[in-house]
């Protein structure tokens, strides 16, 4: 499964099909962009949440069993949210900056960083409520058997994704 996430991922079919053996434990050889890779960091990033985003597609498809009806009705819904949780991710990013700078600092100010704490805390409860209201309206055009599925599948997929990016970030941090 992983080599398959790679590959959708990182845009090439290599990683999917390529042997266990050629790719180490974890990552496939197209785990990285070649050495030569024009494209911005912010592109990269656009392509792989654009990735990231077929393939979530595509399992959904896969393990609710949709028609194209349903489907039709489902992923609008799905991307209204999308857009939502990266605004309040971006704000966790800053917030989470803002931090590791005040906690830098030889005297940490200590409003400044009660503030920052409870502006992180705000965005949790918000994404919390987010992903509550997202399943509230995702139920409107599933059968009850198709609510279980994705609210079982949801979740997993987030890890699955979560942990390909750690993986990545992590082979580009070593160099690699």
């Amino acid at each position: 499964m992983r080599r398959l996430i790679a590959g959708v991922l990182m845009g090439t079919a290599v990683a999917a099909a390529a042997p266990a053996s050629a790719q180490g434990p974890h990552r496939g050889p197209a785990a990285a962009p070649a050495g030569g890779d024009k494209r911005s960091s912010d592109q990269l990033r656009k392509e792989v949440l654009e990735r990231m985003r077929a393939l979530r597609a595509w399992r959904i498809v896969e393990e609710l069993k949709l028609d194209e009806t349903a489907s039709a009705r489902l992923f609008p819904i799905l991307a209204k949210y999308d857009e939502q949780e990266l605004a309040l991710a971006a704000e966790r990013r800053d917030i989470a900056q803002e931090l590791r700078g005040l906690l830098a600092s030889p005297r940490p100010d200590d409003a400044k960083l009660t503030a920052a704490i409870e502006r992180m805390l705000a965005n949790r409860v918000k994404r919390h409520a987010l992903k509550d209201e997202r399943i509230k309206e995702l139920r409107k055009v599933l059968t009850p058997v198709q609510q279980a599925k994705l609210v079982l599948l949801l979740p997993r997929l987030e890890r699955e994704f979560a942990q390909f990016i750690r993986e990545v970030a992590g082979q580009r941090d070593d160099g690699q």
